[in-house]
């Protein structure tokens, strides 16, 4: 049991960190564990089902971390993660019997929130389920979103109906939801958005000013369908119109050279450099390269990257997605690239961002609060 005042609580996800130094994937996730395995009031035990893969049980800050796979996630075959499932109920069984956990948490409303529900009702214990990406898109053009397909439906869904309540990061996800489902299941959401680590990302008094020569451009996403760099670049070559020395920074996996051979076509070679996704403590200071971030994006849950660089002091010109329009005036509709070059022109024009209560919103500390304050609302339930 959990030693007295503390609560226990149990995370269910589909991966985990291997170590301190992996922010792989959501490394907001990783910044939160490692803020409320710290917090006085908080026990956490995290279930990692997929990733990391053959690795020992292990310890990461003040979290105890259980893993269940032993084979990459591209190889996992239906039958193996029902294998992997059932291993997590009886390891959750288990360490319930000694730990009596409080409260469940489950990131993605997937496959782990759908675990998490059946350990919840075998229990009683209450859980919240924390949309974290694709779970509530559909976009059939380009193979996108959870929505589309019938068994990752149905297993949000099911996440969704037992959950005793549903965090989400964002009013444009919040939205989503309910274009979807019923009150009884809107009637669960809270809002709680992940949180920016202060001590990474701050204004300086070193913050590079708009050089109307050469702007920089930046944007941190993988070379993926739903991140619409071909968008971000039709906006660019107006954008170049008003600067013809403007450079676009991508940083992101892009194996196939995907947004390159496009830049050629269109003209932009000498506008647009693309780098390998980075190290995490390396963004800090890109982010204080650059002179404006922007995201073309189609969809965003809530979307990082921008809020990093609003708190380092970036303006932001982006697509209506995420927590976007929580942030930024310069906002547009996905593919409409027309609208988004002139937020990018309208945005290097700024002076300074005038950002509205942006750390009481969107820090760590604040976010990591918020959910100690909804673990203790949810364990006095129980």
């Amino acid at each position: 049991m959990s030693p007295p005042g503390k609560l226990n609580v149990a995370w269910v996800t589909s991966g985990f960190y291997a170590d301190e130094n992996d922010f792989g994937g959501a490394a907001a996730i990783h910044l939160l564990a490692r803020e409320l395995s710290q917090a006085p009031e908080i026990e956490l035990t995290v279930f990692a089902l997929y990733y990391p893969f053959d690795k020992n049980d292990y310890a990461l800050y003040n979290a105890k971390v259980y893993t269940f796979s032993n084979c990459p996630q591209d190889r996992l075959t239906s039958l193996k993660k029902i294998k992997v499932w059932r291993t997590f109920r009886k390891k959750f069984a288990k360490e319930n019997l000694n730990r009596k956990f409080d409260v469940i948490h489950s990131f993605w409303a997937g496959e782990p929130g759908y675990n998490a529900t059946k350990v919840s009702h075998k229990f009683n214990i209450p859980l919240a389920a924390n949309v974290c990406g694709g779970e509530l898109a559909s976009y059939p053009e380009i193979n996108y979103g959870s929505q589309l397909k019938s068994l990752q439906r149905y297993f949000v869904g099911k996440t969704f109906e037992q959950a005793t309540t549903i965090i989400c990061g964002s009013d444009f996800v919040i939205k989503k939801a309910s274009e979807i489902y019923n009150n009884n299941i809107i009637g669960k959401i809270t809002k709680i958005p992940f949180g920016v680590d202060e001590s990474l990302f701050c204004e300086s008094d070193d913050t590079v000013e708009v050089n109307t020569k050469e702007p920089v451009l930046i944007n941190i996403a993988h070379a993926a369908p739903i991140k619409a760099h071909y968008d971000l670049l039709l906006a660019l070559t107006q954008v170049k119109l008003v600067y013809p020395n403007v450079m676009l920074k991508v940083y992101g996996n892009d194996p196939n050279s995907t947004i390159i051979k496009q830049a050629d076509k269109m003209g932009l070679d000498a506008n647009v450099q693309v780098f390998s996704f980075t190290n995490y403590e390396n963004i800090p200071g890109i982010l204080k390269e650059a002179n404006v971030f922007v995201l073309s994006s189609i969809y965003e849950s809530q979307n990082m990257s921008i809020l990093e660089a609003a708190f380092s002091g970036l303006p932001v010109a982006s697509t209506d997605v995420g927590v976007a329009r929580e942030i930024t005036p310069y906002i547009s509709e996905p593919g409409n690239a027309a609208a988004l070059a002139q937020n990018i022109i309208n945005a290097l024009k700024q002076q300074k961002p005038a950002y509205k209560d942006l750390h009481e919103r969107f820090s760590l500390k604040a976010s990591a609060g918020k959910y100690i304050k909804l673990y203790k609302k949810l364990a006095s339930k129980k």
